[in-house]
Formats: structure tokens, C-alpha cells, sequence
């Protein structure tokens, strides 16, 4: 026998590769039947204490900065509840104690402010079509975030059993500048007694206050349209 009847055939490479990823990527029978259950429905998934990312945007325009000041009565009392909900799940999964996020955050606006943007960035870190490396950027922004929540809360002098307002320094020239509260803390600590309550409480303050500005700003809309109507109707009569 010859040497060349020896030899081993050579192999085949794309039969080779073939071969390969047909089997590489194969899943197995059970975890592949997985894939075929057809009767998994939201409620297997347990209650979360917000909307998942797709549930939350569905149907509605894509992700985008929200700026508190501009919420309107509708939409203060929709968000409010959801941000309540997710800083209550971030606070509990990722073990933050009250000195990052105290009970009372939703009376300071420069916690709001924080976490709300914190919650955004959030939802653009997991959607469905996002970057695969977004969470870990988002990890990375909450880590900074940490250490700006813990020095308002110092400033601010909020803790697990009181809250007081954040103190604000007045300029010269501003009502009361000079007076010792102004210098020190601008009110006295306030026991808390019910955290969901005292929740509830300023989230109807809020909506309240915004409607009120809403039916100021509609009166003001109005009264030209209604002083020109009055004027038309007036010169009709006249002649």
C-alpha cells in the first residue's frame, strides 16, 4: 500500500464548521421546550412595584428627560406613584440606607431630582433594545449618584424619624435675609409617624397645586377671548 493510500482524507472545512455551529447553538430538549410554553402569562411573573420597562412605554413615545416643573396635574399624579415605586425597589435590592435615601425624600426637590433622572436613565438601561453594555454604564451612574444623595441628605438634616426642610441661605435683598433662621435650619424637624401616608399627603398637595396654577393660566387664556366676545356683543347691540 502506498503512502498515499495511507494518508488519512484531508477533512472537509466547511463540513467541519458546519458541523460545529449545528451543535454549538443547540439548546437542550428540556431547556429548548422552554421556548414552547404558551402559558406564561404576567401573572407567573410575580408583583413588581413598578412597570417593567416595555409595560411602562408601550405604545408611548420613545424615553426622553422629564422635567418635574413642566409635569402637568394629570401626569404628576400618574409618575409620582410610579418614581415612589421604583426607589422603593432600588432602595431594598441594592441595600441603600436612609443617609442615601431617606423616608421623606419626596419633600426635597433635589432628591426628586436625582432619582428621577436616576429612574430614566434606568428605564433607557434595560429596554428590550438598548446596548447590551447599558446596564453596566447605569451602574456606573448610580454609583456617582450615591455620593451626591448622601451629601444633600447631610445638608438637609433628614433622617429615618424626623424631616426638616432643606435649608435655604437668602441673598441680600431678598424678604428675611439677615434673620437667624436663615442661617440655621429653616424649620423645625417634623416626626414621622406614617411614611405612606406622608406620601399620599404631598402627592395631593402637589396635584393640587399644579391644577391651581393650570386654572390660573386657563382663566388667564380666557378673559381676552371672553373680553372680545363681550365687545363684539356689545357693539351688536349697539347698532
Amino acid at each position: 500500500m502506498t503512502d498515499d493510500q495511507n494518508r488519512s482524507p484531508e477533512p472537509d472545512h466547511e463540513s467541519l464548521l458546519g458541523a460545529y455551529f449545528s451543535q454549538a447553538f443547540t439548546l437542550p430538549a428540556d431547556v429548548a421546550a422552554l421556548g414552547e410554553a404558551d402559558d406564561l402569562d404576567e401573572d407567573d411573573l410575580g408583583d413588581f412595584p413598578f412597570p417593567l420597562p416595555e409595560q411602562e412605554t408601550r405604545g408611548e413615545p420613545p424615553l426622553r428627560p422629564i422635567n418635574l416643573n413642566l409635569l402637568t396635574s394629570t401626569e404628576a399624579a400618574n409618575y409620582w406613584p410610579q418614581l415612589d415605586g421604583w426607589v422603593e425597589w432600588l432602595r431594598r435590592d441594592y441595600g441603600l440606607g436612609i443617609t442615601i435615601i431617606p423616608p421623606l425624600w419626596h419633600r426635597h426637590a433635589e432628591l426628586r431630582w436625582e432619582l428621577s433622572a436616576l429612574h430614566t436613565a434606568w428605564l433607557a438601561a434595560y429596554d428590550p433594545e438598548a446596548h447590551a453594555g447599558a446596564p453596566i454604564t447605569w451602574h456606573r451612574e448610580l454609583a456617582e449618584a450615591k455620593h451626591r444623595l448622601h451629601e444633600w441628605v447631610s445638608q438637609s438634616g433628614t433622617s429615618l424619624t424626623e424631616d426638616r426642610p432643606t435649608p435655604v441661605t437668602l441673598w441680600p435683598g431678598e424678604p428675611g435675609f439677615g434673620a437667624e433662621q436663615t442661617w440655621k435650619d429653616a424649620g423645625q424637624p417634623t416626626p414621622i409617624a406614617d411614611r405612606g401616608a406622608d406620601f399620599r399627603a404631598w402627592m395631593a398637595e402637589d396635584v393640587a397645586r399644579r391644577r391651581a396654577v393650570e386654572a390660573r393660566v386657563s382663566a388667564d387664556l380666557r378673559a381676552p377671548m371672553l373680553g372680545r366676545h363681550l365687545l363684539h356683543r356689545d357693539a351688536g347691540r349697539a347698532e
